[in-house]
């Protein structure tokens, strides 16, 4: 399948090893894409006859797709990669890429305002978590709790309750 480059820009550096790029699922992003921050061009100079030859574009850094949304990703200097050959898979397969910090301006720097120290845990925040289908099929097979087995399960407990009282709260046994 043929490539093609696109740019892009960093559009905000959440901390010094994740950044979030103004490219997407729209523009062909995936979660095993890898982008190579830019530095400035340099003009490549002969010294003896002062001709401009040019110019070079240095990748300064990489940073691999974590997350991919609609019009943009979030990337990150450290990711694993899975090298997929029967040698690697009895070995386990996987190696951790870390880039290390990125050089970053620290006044750029603005991380999520959940994630700033203000941001405290509490009873009713959203949760989301990564299912298995099939697991998911099978928990549908549970039967769902309706009004008439939860007015049965209310009466059971009363029933429980009134023969509490009757009884002093004493367990009562048939056994001899």
């Amino acid at each position: 399948m043929p490539k093609r480059k696109i740019k892009g820009k960093i559009i905000r550096i959440l901390d010094k090893r994740s950044v979030i790029i103004n490219l997407g699922k729209e523009h062909g992003i995936n979660e095993s894409s890898l982008f190579f921050i830019l530095g400035k061009p340099e003009h490549v100079i002969d010294p003896f006859s002062n001709e401009e030859l040019g110019y070079v574009t240095v990748a300064i850094a990489r940073v691999k797709a974590s997350q991919v949304f609609d019009k943009f990703t979030i990337a990150t200097t450290s990711w694993t990669e899975m090298k997929e050959t029967w040698f690697t898979r009895w070995l386990g397969g996987s190696k951790t890429i870390d880039e290390g910090e990125l050089a970053v301006k620290e006044e750029e720097i603005k991380p999520w305002d959940a994630k700033s120290q203000s941001a405290m845990i509490a009873i009713g925040d959203e949760v989301e978590v990564e299912i298995d289908e099939h697991e998911h099929e099978q928990a549908s097979l549970v039967p769902e709790q309706t009004e008439e087995t939860e007015h049965a399960e209310k009466e059971v407990a009363q029933t429980n309750s009134d023969d509490e009282v009757a009884t002093g709260g004493t367990e009562i046994s048939d056994e001899v």
